[in-house]
């Protein structure tokens, strides 16, 4: 597998869903490294995720660093393929001999990498065995164990994984409850914009929301709310983002601008056109827009708790007086 600009993109993408970086030891994890390095009767083991710029061990046994930087690190090379990477003395291997994870205090000769593998094929780092001294490549069941025991590694991120979007789901479903009740007690169009926005923010959905309002031309309001106060923001064409919603049918989100409008790289943006008397007529369209740094696409709940609160939001103008 070659890691093309697209495909580190999605790796690091798969890399960062699992929010397993920089994280307290677990004894899961230990547990594996140990199982490993005994298996191979090996002084040192480690879990390694590949970062950007680093490699960073989850779990460790007989090394002292935490991390280390990437283009020293064997487990960049395991990444690379689907099968173990092995390197049977690294004082003779050209692309390691001057590497100082070989030459200085770690003294690596012998390395054995399992690639941790996702179920959608996302190669996120290594279960390796590491010697100071010279050996053989493993016999075919110890090859056999060591990738049995880095599909366990994968399955504990993908248990706590799961786990932490079901908590995250529930959160997200009490608090659109509270959101859709607060603003159903709303009595102006600030107030409904605010309420929109700060719910966006709350429910960790973007960092910027905006909402606007077409009643009229008297009585636009619109909220720009950012999660992180004082952040730079790249530039966003919200009145061209405005004016294409303003062709789509009410509280139906767009998740993609049109090809004229250029967003900012590495985000995500999300639109929905809102209804009630005024919205998409007169110089005005009323739209609730959010934008995050995440390439993510927005999940199905996230997009379905926008558009409840773009419908609610609309009923409540549709009661508002002109001018409110």
């Amino acid at each position: 597998m070659s890691l093309t600009e697209t495909s580190e993109t999605a790796r690091l993408a798969k890399l960062f869903d699992y929010q397993i970086l920089d994280t307290a030891p677990e004894r899961e994890f230990d547990d594996i490294a140990a199982a490993a390095a005994r298996l191979f009767n090996a002084p040192m083991s480690a879990v390694s995720l590949i970062d950007r710029d680093r490699q960073w061990f989850k779990a460790r046994y007989g090394i002292g660093a935490s991390e280390t930087p990437r283009d020293q690190a064997f487990c960049a090379h395991t990444i690379k393929g689907d099968d173990l990477f092995v390197v049977e003395d690294a004082t003779k291997d050209p692309r390691f001999s001057e590497n100082p994870l070989v030459t200085g205090d770690l003294n690596i000769r012998y390395y054995v990498g399992a690639p941790l593998i996702t179920p959608d094929n996302q190669h996120l780092g290594s279960l390796c065995v590491i010697d100071s001294a010279p050996r053989a490549a493993p016999n075919e069941d110890l090859r056999n164990v060591l990738t049995l025991l880095a599909r366990l590694v994968v399955r504990e991120l993908e248990i706590r994984r799961v786990a932490r979007r079901a908590e995250h789901q529930a959160k997200m479903v009490s608090r659109r409850t509270e959101a859709m009740v607060t603003l159903a007690q709303a009595n102006s169009l600030p107030e409904i914009a605010k309420i929109v926005a700060d719910n966006t923010r709350r429910l960790a959905i973007a960092d910027v929301a905006r909402v606007s309002f077409g009643h009229g031309t008297d009585a636009a309001a619109v909220v720009l709310s950012q999660r992180t106060e004082g952040a730079s923001l790249p530039a966003i064409p919200w009145a061209a983002l405005d004016s294409a919603l303003g062709n789509r049918p009410a509280g139906q989100p767009l998740a993609k601008a049109p090809a004229d409008i250029i967003l900012p790289s590495g985000g995500a943006w999300l639109g929905v056109r809102l209804g009630g008397p005024g919205s998409g007529s007169g110089n005005a369209v009323a739209t609730l827009q959010v934008w995050r740094r995440l390439t993510a696409s927005f999940t199905e709940m996230e997009v379905g708790i926008l558009t409840d609160l773009a419908r609610v939001a609309s009923a409540m103008v549709g009661r508002l007086p002109a001018g409110s």
